[in-house]
C-alpha cells in the first residue's frame, strides 16, 4: 500500500503543477477582464471566479486519483444541514489533507481559513493567493483576528461560505483535546460575524495519515446547525460535543 501512496502523491505533483501554470498564464487576461468590469463600476473579480473553478477541478482529479490509486472512496452525509439561503461558518475536524479539498465539491465557491505559513508552499501555495481564501497568522494575536473577521466578511456578502478547522492543526485518530484545544478563533469569528456554524465530523485520518494511506471509505458529515447568538460557554460546548462524538462514532463504524 505504501506504493500506492506514492504513486498517488506523484500522480498529484504532476497534475498540480501543468494545472496551476495553465491558470497562472491566463491571470493577464483575467485582471483585464475585471478591470473593464470595474471601468463600468462592477466589481466582478473574474480572476478569482475562475481560480476557484480550477480549484474544483483538481479537487475532482485528486478524489479520482485517490480512488484509483489508494481505493479510497468517500460518502458525503448531512448536506441537507447546510443552507442555501444564507453563509454560514462550517466548523470541520481536521485530520488529513482530505477534508482541505472536498469543500471545493461540496459547497459553491468555499473560502477556506488557512495558516500563512502554506503560502510559501511552490506552485500550491502561490495559487491560494488567487483562490477564495482567508489567510490566518496564529501568531498575530487581535490584529489577525480583525483580518481574518474583514477577509470573511467580503466572503459572506458574497454569499460564500467560510471554512475552518477549529482545531487549528490537523490531528491523529485517538488525540484529546488537551492535545490539541479548539482554538479562540472560531470563537471570535463567531462572535463577530454573528452567523451560525455547521460542525462537521468525519473519519479521514483512518485512510490518509502522515505514514501513509490505505483503502476505505471516508465518510464527512454535517451535523444541525448552531444558531448564532449563543453565550460562550454554550457555544462551544455544543460546538465540541458535536464534532467530537461525530467523529468518534465515525471511526467506529
Amino acid at each position: 500500500m505504501r506504493f500506492r501512496s506514492y504513486l498517488f502523491d506523484i500522480i498529484l505533483i504532476l497534475f498540480t503543477i501543468p494545472h496551476n501554470l495553465l491558470y497562472f498564464l491566463l491571470v493577464p487576461f483575467l485582471f483585464v477582464i475585471d478591470a473593464i468590469f470595474n471601468i463600468f463600476g462592477k466589481k466582478l473579480d473574474f480572476s478569482r471566479l475562475i481560480a476557484d473553478k480550477f480549484a474544483k477541478i483538481w479537487s475532482i482529479f485528486l478524489m479520482f486519483s485517490l480512488r484509483i490509486t489508494c481505493g479510497i472512496t468517500y460518502e458525503v452525509r448531512g448536506k441537507e444541514n447546510i443552507p442555501t439561503d444564507q453563509s454560514v461558518i462550517i466548523a470541520a475536524k481536521h485530520q488529513s489533507m482530505w477534508e482541505t479539498v472536498v469543500m471545493h465539491l461540496i459547497v459553491n465557491h468555499p473560502a477556506y481559513i488557512f495558516k500563512k505559513e502554506l503560502l510559501k508552499i511552490p506552485f500550491y501555495g502561490w495559487y491560494l493567493r488567487f483562490m477564495s481564501g482567508i489567510v490566518a497568522d496564529r501568531g498575530g494575536g487581535s490584529k489577525a483576528l480583525k483580518s481574518i473577521v474583514a477577509s470573511s466578511k467580503k466572503y459572506i456578502k458574497n454569499k460564500q461560505n467560510i471554512i475552518i478547522f477549529p482545531q487549528g492543526t490537523r490531528t491523529k485518530i485517538g488525540a484529546t483535546l488537551e492535545e490539541f484545544p479548539y482554538q479562540a478563533g472560531l470563537l471570535g469569528l463567531y462572535n463577530f460575524l454573528k452567523i451560525p456554524v455547521v460542525p462537521a465530523a468525519l473519519n479521514s485520518g483512518l485512510y490518509w495519515s502522515k505514514s501513509g494511506k490505505k483503502s476505505g471509505k471516508i465518510i464527512i458529515e454535517f451535523l444541525p446547525m448552531i444558531n448564532a447568538g449563543l453565550k460562550k460557554e454554550e457555544f462551544v460546548e455544543l460546538l465540541q460535543e458535536a464534532i467530537e462524538n461525530k467523529s468518534d462514532e465515525l471511526i467506529k463504524e
